[in-house]
This record gives structure tokens, C-alpha cells and sequence, in this order.
């Protein structure tokens, strides 16, 4: 079997938003798969959203078979930030502070300001794509070239390369995070989980059954001092969301 490695280098400024401490939103260097399949044209949801209520389980229905993974930093390579204050209030001098019981400004749009921290130009991500059972090279030609991911709609490049991937049986390390629903395998040992939203990565953990190996040998990466491994191990069993569904 053949799969995708992908390779997502930003173009520009990229915001998630992950964590907002005080008037600071942070970035991690991550991209969740609940965001890779909408940029990649897998699924589509509504262009209007009033509901405000999370539609991906129901907008990867019919894709989820190609599985995607959550996009990673490349080891030795570490991301490019930039931060950047925004300020959108009144142009004052002085700001009369209103008590809650008497402002006038009370529901009211009113502009803010803060931090954002956010992926710059340059960083290099890496992801995974299963491509269930349309052939690689077939589901790399469908996928673009350019996405825009983000609160921003920052832009990335995409490159594919197709890599031999085998199935077998054992105890196996988990090499490349994968999203905690997507398996409906238990970690038997050296788990390391990351809280995201909406769904918590796990980093690493030790599994025994059925997994995937992905074949990284003739890998063009070359950093010694943070080699990047030569071999790529998944659960048998992954699916977007596998355990939501």
C-alpha cells in the first residue's frame, strides 16, 4: 500500500487561537485534522453559520476512510512566530470608566485590542494522509497546492510525496500524533497526550495489535542532531473522529 506524506509550509501569518491568556491569543504549532480536511476539500460545511454548533462529524461522513492526520512540527525545525498587538479603540485621549449598572456602552459591538501570537512565514509542518482505498497518486492529484488555514485565512504551500506503507502485527511505538477519537485502540504504556480544541492530541503512546508502518528511508531529511525517525507508526484501525461517530 501507498500513502501521502504532506508538508505544510506557511506562507504568511496562520492564527488558531489556541489558548487567550488575558488580552494574549496564542497559536500552537499544530494544525488538528478538523481543520485539514475542510482546507484540503474533503468536506465543506455551510458558508453561513448561525447555529454556532460544530458540524464535522456530519460534513466528513462520506470521507472519512482517508484518514488525515494532524499536522506537526518538522523535529529541527522550530516554528516561526510573530506577535502582533492590535488596537481598535475610540481615538481619545482619556477612557471614562463606567460602572457595569450605568454604561452606555452596555451591548454594544464596541472595537478592542490585545496580542496575537500567531505562525509566521516559514514554519514547517508535517502530516499524514491514509488515503483508504483510492490509490495515493490518484488523491494527491485532487489536493491543492495552496490552502488558507486559520481565524485569518492565512496561506500555506502543500507538497505530497507518495511513500511504500505496510500493515502489521505487535507491539508498535506511536512516531506521529494522531487525534485521541481516531482510534478505538488502547495505549498499553509511555502516553503523552496534548489538550486541544476541539480534540485532544495523543503525542505518544506504546500500542499492541494491528498498525500501519510507513516507510521514510529514502527521506530527503538529514538533521543529525534531531533525526527525524525513518519509520512511521500508526493503529490499523484509524478513522476521523472513530469513536464520535
Amino acid at each position: 500500500m501507498q500513502v501521502l506524506e504532506g508538508t505544510l509550509r506557511t506562507q504568511g501569518e496562520v492564527t488558531f487561537t489556541s489558548r487567550e491568556v488575558g488580552r494574549l491569543a496564542d497559536t500552537e504549532p499544530y494544525v488538528l485534522n478538523t481543520a485539514l480536511y475542510y482546507a484540503l476539500g474533503l468536506a465543506s460545511g455551510r458558508y453561513v453559520d448561525t447555529t454556532f454548533e460544530p458540524t464535522y462529524v456530519a460534513d466528513t461522513k462520506d470521507v472519512a476512510d482517508v484518514y488525515v492526520s494532524p499536522a506537526t512540527p518538522v523535529p529541527g525545525d522550530a516554528p516561526n512566530y510573530v506577535t502582533t498587538t492590535y488596537n481598535a479603540t475610540r481615538d481619545a485621549y482619556a477612557e471614562r470608566n463606567y460602572s457595569a449598572e450605568n454604561d452606555p456602552y452596555e451591548k454594544q459591538n464596541l472595537p478592542s485590542y490585545g496580542r496575537r501570537r500567531s505562525l509566521a512565514q516559514g514554519t514547517t509542518l508535517r502530516f499524514f494522509v491514509l488515503p483508504g482505498d483510492r490509490g495515493a497518486d490518484e488523491l494527491a492529484d485532487d489536493l491543492p497546492q495552496y490552502v488558507r488555514l486559520g481565524k485569518k485565512r492565512g496561506k500555506a504551500r502543500l507538497d505530497f510525496e507518495v511513500r511504500d506503507a505496510s500493515q502489521q502485527s505487535g507491539q508498535f511505538r506511536l512516531t506521529h500524533p494522531i487525534g485521541a477519537y481516531d482510534s478505538a485502540s488502547t495505549p498499553v504504556g509511555n502516553v503523552v497526550t496534548k489538550s486541544m480544541k476541539p480534540t485532544p492530541l495523543i503525542m505518544q503512546a506504546d500500542y499492541e495489535g494491528e498498525y500501519v508502518t510507513i516507510d521514510r528511508e529514502n527521506s530527503s531529511d538529514s538533521d543529525e542532531e534531531q533525526p527525524e525517525p525513518k519509520r512511521v507508526r500508526f493503529p490499523a484501525d484509524l478513522t476521523f473522529l472513530k469513536t464520535k461517530r
